[in-house]
C-alpha cells in the first residue's frame, strides 16, 4: 500500500494502490474486474478512531473496508481519532460536519452513508450535541439525497457510564428527529461484545471483523444490500 503522508488519502482496487490526494480519507473497492471502481454500490463512512482502523493495525483492516469487501461494495472513509459531533479530534480535522465535507458525497453518489461518532462527545452539552447531529444529518441529506443514512453510536468501554448512555440517547433521538428514516446501529442498546485491545474500547483486528459482520447482517435485515 502506497501512502503519501502520515494522514494521506489512499485508495485500493483489488491489490493495486494509487495516491488520490491529501486528507484523512481512504477508499477501497471490494470487487474485482474492470468495473470494480465505478459500477459498485458505495459505502461512505465518516467517523472517529474505530472507523480509522485503530486497534486493527491499519485503516484497510478497519470495519468499513471489511464491510465493503464482504458486500462487494466500494468504500470511502473520512475519520479522525478523537473526533465527534462536537469534538474536533486528535488532529483537529473534525468534528463530523467538517470530516463529512471531505467525502464529496455529491460526486460519489453513495448507496449508504454511516456516521460513527458519540464516544468522544460524552459529557458534551445536550443542546450543542443535538444541534450538531441535526447539521450532519441535514448535510448528508442535501448532498446525497438518494443515500440511506445510518448512525453508529456510542461504543462501550467496559461497563458504560450513565453519561455514555445519556449521550447515546441524545444522538439517537436527534438523528431520528432530523431524518425519521435513519438507520440506527447502537452498540450499547444492542449489547455488542467483541474483542478489544488493552484500553477495552478499540476493537482488535478480530473485533473489527466482528463489527463488519454484525453491520452486514443488519444491512441484510434492513434490505440495504439489494
Amino acid at each position: 500500500m502506497k501512502r503519501v503522508s502520515k494522514f494521506g488519502i489512499y485508495a485500493t482496487v483489488a491489490t493495486a494502490a494509487a495516491v488520490v490526494g491529501l486528507g484523512t480519507q481512504h477508499g477501497h473497492a471490494g470487487a474485482t474486474g474492470p468495473e470494480a471502481a465505478q459500477d459498485r454500490p458505495t459505502l461512505a463512512v465518516v467517523g472517529a478512531s474505530i472507523s480509522d482502523g485503530v486497534g486493527a493495525g491499519s485503516p484497510q483492516k478497519g470495519w468499513p473496508v471489511l464491510l465493503a469487501h464482504q458486500l462487494g461494495w466500494r468504500s470511502t472513509v473520512s475519520a479522525d481519532p478523537g473526533a465527534g459531533y462536537v469534538n474536533p479530534g486528535r488532529h483537529k480535522l473534525g468534528p463530523m460536519e467538517r470530516l463529512l465535507g471531505k467525502l464529496q458525497l455529491a460526486s460519489e453518489h453513495p448507496t449508504v452513508v454511516i456516521v460513527q461518532a458519540g464516544y468522544n462527545d460524552i459529557n458534551t452539552p445536550p443542546a450543542e450535541l443535538t444541534a450538531n447531529v441535526h447539521k450532519v444529518i441535514d448535510q448528508i441529506r442535501t448532498q446525497a439525497p438518494d443515500a440511506a443514512v445510518g448512525v453508529l453510536t456510542v461504543f462501550p468501554k467496559g461497563q458504560p457510564s450513565p453519561a455514555a448512555w445519556a449521550t447515546d440517547k441524545i444522538i439517537v433521538e436527534a438523528a431520528k428527529a432530523a431524518y425519521p428514516k435513519v438507520y440506527v446501529f447502537d452498540p450499547l442498546t444492542s449489547h455488542w461484545v467483541f474483542p478489544t485491545v488493552a484500553d477495552r474500547l478499540h476493537p482488535t483486528a478480530a473485533g473489527h471483523q466482528w463489527i463488519a459482520n454484525r453491520i452486514a447482517s443488519d444491512f441484510r435485515h434492513y434490505g440495504l444490500t439489494h
